[in-house]
């Protein structure tokens, strides 16, 4: 069986416990800068200001809106994405 790789955010030192479906965790607004980490991936560890535009830049997958969302909303919108370019193996 395989383990999901659901990235983890963190904002400031506030912790994502990024659980599978639930949309928990803090609202991400503009200015705030999150953490990232990539369960087995230390190279894909990353560290971003949410822009004005709401956006986020993560390497291999470009530009990602985080504004509004939870952060374990955008940790599976990279998850998702990661694993669709095939960066990463799916759950």
């Amino acid at each position: 069986m395989r383990l999901a790789l659901i990235p983890t955010i963190c904002v400031g030192v506030s912790l994502a416990a990024a659980a599978a479906g639930q949309g928990t965790g803090r609202v991400l607004t503009t200015s705030d800068v999150v953490q990232i980490r990539i369960p087995d991936h230390p190279d894909l560890d990353w560290t971003a200001r949410v822009e004005p535009d709401g956006t986020i830049n993560f390497p291999y997958v470009g530009r990602v809106k985080a504004a509004g969302l939870t952060e374990d909303d955008l940790a599976r919108k990279i998850e998702r994405r990661l694993v669709e370019l095939k960066i990463i193996a799916g759950p």
